[in-house]
């Protein structure tokens, strides 16, 4: 709107032809109509139930619905799910009182899968695909596509500071063990992961603005799309006609110019064909800006569930073959934007060339490798929330359940007063751990001539060498590069991680020379001036010595950093996490996500077991 608004102003109120001001006047009058537009959606959007106000109305719905003791309909065996909202909460019956919001029962949908009211809820979804309905059965993605918009809007309520009422509610366990836990390890991070795209394009997109207008505000918003790219290209063919016509503004500017220029032709090339690349260009970027907008929309996942819900409210579309068939190429259409499926790695362990801390902490924020979060990884972390069944602890339930706490349970004591406690944070029994499974790794790599350099070599390791190793990691880079998102201030893990890293490179450059290996590099970490890195040596030692079996050493290493990254989810630091989905996203939210939902806000108090 302020380019064409330049053209229109610099020339005088007459920028070439009649036609090619009335043009660029109309250019002008459209973008100002997309504005006012755009402004009037969000404020619509703002006060509405259906996205402004939806957290607060949510939050008191669950307040109510657990208040009525009831999780959801447990009539079909197949999937036990609450009844959610995925759409239409605002046309309900709502009653603003005290306490909050609070929804008329009877405005309510009954059982029944021909029910046409507006409301629709994840076991009306979850009825209609059981009840064998030809499109949902051709789409089957579509019923957990519904399931993580209703999931989004829980989790939204964390993000705008509402309260959960689910929060330590057994209820909620029950629906994540039953409703998430018993498909594939797959299907519940994906799950997880769409309602994190959900939410981040509520944070950070437009697409919300889309979503809260209904039908009227894609439909305007198309018209006036369509409406700009004809004017561009009759912006286009004005332009060169105005320039190839004499007596036009336009054409008598460019023979002054020309003759003007006409001893130095490369100057005078170089300025016109700068005013064409630049004209062109800006004409080219609102087109295309414009498209991806509506492009971004018809493919995204907000619209799939939009339509999904509307055929669920019509029955006449299900009975419909016309209908469905049309219907059914929408929802196959691919989202443009989708959760990367990878996390970050970083090893201590390695040949550094700058003892400073601070300098080798900023180098591995460049160099920091990224790799797909393997399967293995994401179906022992189901099975551990499957066996503990919401516990949580810091990898002494592990070695419990391993026979190995009796050996090994000191280095999972944690205590700010305790004297016998031997850790005293958090990100120090990260680091030593980490060290430690190092350690193993070397001893297990020595024979391909002792290189700790196991990134690429997963064809050789089994599914427990693949889950200690890329957790033990993915967890040292949380505690190097996004400390704001484990319990500790941000500047004492900094500060430890640090410390430790210039230790380690003083005694690798040492004792360990140009080829690490297990038993030198444990020698040498145990004659540290670093108490992490001594206790570090010591855990090293226990599991590669003491315990004797390799296969026992690598399945107590994956048990336990699958335990801890369950441990370290749980938070109230919602604003790490926002400022994580804005940059991408982490692992470690999908799994502060997947925990909330099963009522785990917060890590318990103690996680003291006997031994």
């Amino acid at each position: 709107m302020g380019w064409v608004a330049f053209l229109i102003i610099s020339s005088g109120g007459a920028a070439g032809s009649p036609q090619l001001t009335g043009v660029l006047l109309w250019l002008w009058v459209l973008s100002l109509l997309k504005l006012i537009h755009r402004l009037v959606a969000a404020e619509l959007a703002k006060n509405s139930f259906a996205v402004g106000l939806n957290a607060y109305l949510v939050a008191d719905y669950m307040k109510q619905l657990h208040g009525q003791g009831q999780a959801g309909e447990a009539g079909q065996d197949e999937v036990k799910v609450p009844p959610y909202f995925v759409m239409g909460e605002e046309k309900l019956h709502i009653e603003a009182r005290p306490q909050g919001y609070r929804i008329d029962r009877a405005s309510m949908p009954s059982l029944s899968i021909d029910d046409s009211r507006h409301l629709v809820t994840v076991d009306r979804i979850w009825r209609l695909s059981s009840s064998g309905d030809p499109l949902l059965a051709s789409c089957p993605h579509i019923k957990d596509l519904c399931l993580s918009f209703a999931l989004f809007k829980l989790q939204l309520r964390r993000f705008i500071g509402c309260p959960l009422a689910e929060a330590g509610c057994y209820s909620a366990m029950a629906f994540v063990q039953d409703g998430l836990l018993n498909g594939s390890p797959e299907r519940v991070f994906q799950v997880v992961e769409t309602e994190l795209s959900f939410l981040t394009d509520f944070l950070y997109s437009k697409l919300t603005v889309f979503y809260a207008s209904g039908w009227w505000f894609p439909a305007l918003n198309t018209i006036l799309v369509l409406a700009t790219w004809i004017s561009c290209f009759a912006a286009g063919g004005a332009i060169v006609h105005d320039m190839t016509n004499p007596g036009t503004a336009l054409a008598v500017d460019y023979l002054v110019l020309r003759n003007y220029l006409h001893d130095h032709d490369t100057i005078f090339h170089v300025i016109v064909g700068l005013d064409l690349v630049v004209s062109v260009s800006f004409i080219v970027a609102i087109m295309f800006t414009e498209g991806w907008e509506i492009t971004n929309y018809v493919c995204s996942d907000w619209i799939k569930v939009s339509t999904i819900c509307e055929y669920a409210r019509r029955p006449s579309w299900r009975k419909s073959t016309w209908a469905r068939r049309k219907l059914s190429r929408v929802l196959r259409l691919r989202a443009m934007q989708q959760w990367d499926d990878r996390f970050c790695q970083i090893s201590i362990m390695q040949l550094r060339f700058c003892y400073c801390g601070c300098v080798s902490r900023q180098v591995d924020r460049i160099v920091k490798a990224t790799v797909v979060v393997p399967g293995a990884v994401k179906s022992a972390i189901v099975e551990t929330l499957r066996t503990n069944q919401g516990r949580l602890g810091n990898g002494e339930l592990s070695l419990q359940r391993n026979g190995v706490a009796d050996k090994l349970i000191w280095a999972c004591r944690i205590s700010a007063g305790d004297d016998n406690a031997e850790l005293g944070s958090l990100s120090e029994q990260i680091l030593m751990w980490h060290v430690a499974t190092s350690l193993a790794e070397l001893k297990r790599s020595q024979g391909a001539h002792g290189k700790l350099d196991s990134d690429n070599a997963g064809d050789g390791e089994s599914d427990q060498v693949i889950v200690a190793t890329r957790l033990s990691r993915y967890c040292a880079y949380l505690v190097a590069l996004k400390p704001g998102l484990l319990p500790e201030h941000r500047v004492w893990a900094e500060e430890l991680y640090e410390g430790v890293v210039e230790e380690v490179t003083r005694v690798l450059a040492r004792c360990a020379g140009p080829v690490v290996r297990y038993e030198r590099a444990a020698t040498c970490l145990g004659g540290s001036m670093n108490a992490t890195l001594k206790k570090a040596s010591k855990l090293g030692r226990q599991l590669v010595e003491e315990l004797g079996d390799e296969g026992l050493t690598w399945k107590v290493l994956a048990d336990f950093w699958v335990e801890l990254i369950l441990y370290l989810a749980p938070s109230e630091n919602v604003t790490s996490h926002s400022k994580s989905l804005r940059r991408g996203g982490e692992f470690i939210t999908l799994l502060w996500a997947l925990l909330g939902h099963a009522g785990i806000v917060k890590r318990p108090e103690s996680t003291d077991i006997s031994v």
